[in-house]
């Protein structure tokens, strides 16, 4: 019989974080030994300086990586002329297989 723990379901969480807020969000991260990958960004989501994190991780401690960047990147918050700042966006996706080449 196949190894079940070899087999859980993984997740690939995808992280956009405002520039401004990156340093507080991967000093968290880090504290809390979760190991990512950064790429700068620009335009898109937050039309602004961002970086996407990647996380892959098993799926019943999603909502633990979740909670770590509520925590650590904080709200949204109004700006200038009404404006609101972008806050961060998280999106989880179920990875179905993963290669190193």
């Amino acid at each position: 019989m196949p190894d079940a723990s070899r087999h859980r379901q993984l997740r690939l969480v995808l992280t956009v974080v405002p520039e401004a807020r990156l340093g507080k969000v991967e000093t968290f991260l880090r504290h809390r030994q979760r190991r990512f990958t950064r790429l700068l960004a620009q335009g898109g989501f937050l039309r602004r300086g961002s970086a996407v994190l990647i996380l892959v991780t098993p799926q019943d401690e999603v909502d633990d990586i979740v909670r770590d960047l509520r925590q650590s990147a904080g709200p949204a918050e109004p700006q200038a002329r009404g404006e609101w700042e972008s806050g961060t966006v998280v999106f989880v996706l179920p990875l179905e297989a993963s290669l190193t080449l």
